[in-house]
This record gives structure tokens, C-alpha cells and sequence, in this order.
């Protein structure tokens, strides 16, 4: 028996091999922004076979959430007597809130592939989406993890609700994704959908990345941890956000939607779409704003540092569609860049441990999970230099710009940031909406462009086409 690795539990090992009488013969770090891990297990035969591991750390302690892992693993389980296609549990370990699945033939990467072979797989996923959306919700047997919503409203923001009531007891950090999060909640509190659709589970994460495919039809949908009960159009507006990640349709999802519609009988509500894109990008945006901060050094904090900026910029494009307004998309202004300085000292120190990870530290690796973290410590490295040039010139910047659109000066930018969010919270119409949208909309794209080295596997995105 191997040794359990030292991130793991005790008795890891043990437990795998007591549940699938098999020998394990390695355990590797997966990449991704949640932990897993790859477990291989001993085999004569050059094929060897595979699960994949998730732990829920916070779980095993007793805190594990509203999207705990063992709520995940209920919910896979539920779909397992089901058509749709999701990945298998092999086993569940209580005391450790260890969830051993099946690892599933197939690839995740459809953004990577042809053309053709996208629009089959989209197709053959819409099949799918339509499937579990014709499921009856009640005879899941998942009431006690999954509440049923009795309005419009709660169909619209009772995933919004969750993030609060999670990070109600923390103060906001003080940083620009205060502005983000409460202009997003604000404006979906504005227009919360008038008609209460009949409600399916969702999936609540949808689309390309999260689901596996093999050839032109798919494996398996992955990831249920945000799974509930809610609005058919909300899977449809998660699709476009996942998209945007990993684009995937060629720019234009309606035809996958009309499939979809044609499959499930359920209508097709284009603005219902729109504003569950806004909705699912808001709920990433909250919930990066708190848990950013707080990442711990094992967790995956250049790709979040990005993914929250990209959440940013993706959500106010989102509301500029739904709003049907045009808004500035410029980079760091001129100004800004062209009087970027630091201390030559600091810059010098940058530069070479820059070079040192590029050009000795990371040729050195052969574990790709190492090679992924010395690849996201020198992007983390690079977006330190840029903020050393250019941070504090760029916040004089935003303090001007907020001072230009309140009518008011201000000492300095918190205390900006602290008068704009209270305008943000009162904010009632469509044309205060505009003008501030207008504003949190180019400085999404200033902070994009200031944290370019983390945001980078993700730049230059864009929303498909819905209608």
C-alpha cells in the first residue's frame, strides 16, 4: 500500500482500496479551482483504471455549507436511477467527507476542438439538458437539500439570497468588487422576471467545462454543487456564461436553445436568459468578493484573483446587453500608463524573479501539477509589477472619475467608493442605472487590463448571441 499523500486524511489509501478491492499505485493533484484528485490504480495492463477524488474539508469539520460536498453527492446520486448522463459515486466517507466518482471517459475541453464536432456535441448536450428539465423535481427525494421556491422572486434570487445569508456575519472587504456585487444585486432586484416559471432542478452551473464528452455525444454532466430547484431559463443563462469561459458555440447559441426548446416543451424566454446570465455572474461576483481575501497558500489563488475580475467585466457586458446600451470597453487609460513608474529598486527585484521562474524554476518541473502553480506564481509575480507601476496613479484615476459622475469631491477613493455604493443602493431607475453602469463598465475594463498576467487565460471574451 502506498502512503496516503500529506494533504490528504490518514487512512485515504486504505479506505479506496477497502471500497474498490484494488491497489492504488498514485494519488496526483487535479487541476482545477476546487480540490480533487486523481487516483490510479494498479493494474498488469498499460490501460490502467481511475477514479477521481473530492474532499470537502470544510464539511468534514462540520461547516460545510449550502453547497457542501455531501449535498453534491446526494443530488449525483438521485440522478443515478435517472436518463441523464452524470458521473457515477463509487463510495462516500462520512468521517472524512471524501466523494470517490467514477472518473469519466471523455474530454471537458470542447472550446479546444473543430467546429463540427462542437455543434454535435451541443446538440447532443441540449438532449440532455432537456432531459433533466423534464425530470418531475418532487420525486427526486431531494427536499431536505434542495428548497422549493414559491414565487417569482425566489425563483430569481434565491441563490442570491444563500451567498448573503453565507457571508452575512463578514464585513465586505474594501475592495471595487463591493461596487460590482451591489450594483448587480441592485439592478436584479430591479427587475425581477413578472411571470413565475414551473420549476425543474438545475443543474445551476451548466454548459461547456462542465460536462465530459466522447466523440460527438457527451459522457457526463459534472459539477452539481450549485444544483437546486429553480427556472428552466436560469440552466440557459448559466450556458451562456459558461460560453463566454470556454466558447463553444460559434458565437450564437439560439439554435442550441430552439433544440432545447423543441425537446423540452418548455417556452424559450429570451429576456429571462439575459437576466439569469447578469444572475449567474453576480453569484460569482459575491462570491469572490469575500473568498478571494481569505484564500488559503494550497488553494488555487492566481486563477481566482482572475476569475473574479473576469466575473466583473463579464457581468456588466451582461447588463449592458439586457439593457440593450452600449458602454466604454478601454484599457487603462494614457494617461495612466504613460506616467506608470516605481521605485527602480522594486521594479529590478520583479524583473528577476520573473526571469527565474520562467527561464530556471519552471523548465525544472516534470509534475504538471507543479508546473501549473510555478505558472500561476510568475503570473502572480508579473500582476504585482504592473500594480507597483501603475496601482496608485490608477486609483487617483477612479477617484476623479466617481468625483466627475457623483458632482462632488472626495478625500480620497474608499471614501468615493463608500458615497457611490450608497447611491448604488437607492438606485431606482433606468437611467441611474445607465450612468452608473457606464462607469462600473469601464473600470471593469481598467482592472482587466491592470491585472492582465491573471485574467489572461480568459481575455478577450465574449458574449454569444441568445436572439
Amino acid at each position: 500500500m502506498i502512503k496516503d499523500p500529506v494533504e490528504l486524511p490518514v487512512g485515504t489509501v486504505e479506505w479506496i482500496e477497502s471500497v474498490t478491492a484494488e491497489s492504488v499505485a498514485s494519488l496526483h493533484r487535479h487541476v482545477a479551482r476546487r480540490e480533487a484528485w486523481v487516483v490510479e490504480m494498479e493494474s498488469d495492463c498499460t490501460d490502467k483504471k481511475s477514479y477521481f477524488l473530492r474532499i470537502d474539508r470544510a464539511g468534514a469539520k462540520g461547516h460545510g455549507g449550502p453547497w457542501s460536498l455531501l449535498r453534491e453527492t446526494k443530488i449525483i446520486q438521485a440522478l443515478a436511477a435517472t436518463d441523464v448522463p452524470a458521473q457515477k459515486i463509487i463510495a462516500w466517507h462520512d468521517e472524512f467527507h471524501l466523494a470517490l466518482q467514477e472518473m469519466v471517459v471523455g474530454d471537458s475541453e470542447l472550446d479546444q476542438v473543430d467546429r463540427p464536432q462542437q455543434h454535435a456535441v451541443m446538440m447532443n448536450f441540449m438532449a440532455a439538458l432537456a432531459e433533466l428539465h423534464r425530470l418531475e423535481p418532487r420525486a427526486l427525494g431531494l427536499s431536505e437539500y434542495c428548497p422549493w421556491p414559491e414565487s417569482a422572486e425566489q425563483q430569481a434570487l434565491s441563490e442570491v439570497y444563500v451567498i448573503e445569508s453565507l457571508w452575512r456575519t463578514m464585513p465586505a472587504p474594501p475592495s471595487a468588487g463591493r461596487l460590482f456585487s451591489a450594483f448587480g444585486r441592485r439592478w436584479l432586484e430591479n427587475h425581477v422576471p413578472p411571470h413565475y416559471q414551473h420549476t425543474v432542478l438545475v443543474q445551476g452551473d451548466t454548459g461547456p467545462a462542465n460536462f465530459m464528452f466522447d466523440g460527438d455525444k457527451i459522457s457526463a454532466s459534472v459539477d452539481w454543487e450549485l444544483a437546486h430547484f429553480g427556472d428552466p431559463m436560469e440552466d440557459l443563462g448559466n450556458i451562456v456564461v459558461r460560453d463566454y469561459f470556454y466558447p463553444s458555440s460559434g458565437g450564437d447559441l439560439q439554435p442550441y436553445f430552439s433544440h432545447y426548446e423543441q425537446l423540452s416543451g418548455i417556452p424559450f424566454d429570451v429576456e429571462k436568459v439575459k437576466y439569469y446570465t447578469v444572475q449567474q455572474l453576480l453569484r460569482s461576483v459575491m462570491s469572490l468578493m469575500y473568498s478571494v481575501p481569505s484564500l488559503k497558500w494550497n488553494d488555487e489563488v492566481a486563477m481566482n484573483m482572475g476569475y473574479e475580475i473576469n466575473c466583473q467585466r463579464a457581468m456588466c457586458d451582461a447588463i449592458a446587453r439586457a439593457m440593450a446600451v452600449s458602454c466604454p470597453a478601454d484599457p487603462m487609460p494614457v494617461s495612466v500608463v504613460q506616467r506608470g513608474d516605481e521605485d527602480q529598486e522594486v521594479g529590478r527585484v520583479f524583473s528577476i524573479i520573473e526571469q527565474q521562474l520562467q527561464q530556471q524554476i519552471l523548465p525544472a518541473q516534470s509534475d504538471h501539477f507543479i508546473t501549473h502553480r510555478v505558472e500561476h506564481i510568475h503570473a502572480m509575480v508579473e500582476f504585482m509589477h504592473r500594480k507597483a507601476r501603475y496601482g496608485s496613479l490608477l486609483d487617483r484615476y477612479e477617484l476623479n472619475e466617481i468625483a466627475d459622475m457623483m458632482g462632488e469631491s472626495f478625500d480620497d477613493l474608499p471614501m468615493a467608493e463608500e458615497a457611490l455604493l450608497a447611491r448604488i443602493d437607492t438606485m431606482d431607475s433606468v437611467e441611474e442605472e445607465q450612468i452608473i453602469l457606464t462607469y462600473l463598465h469601464a473600470r471593469a475594463y481598467r482592472l482587466e487590463d491592470l491585472m492582465e498576467p491573471l485574467v489572461r487565460p480568459f481575455a478577450h471574451r465574449f458574449l454569444a448571441e441568445v436572439d
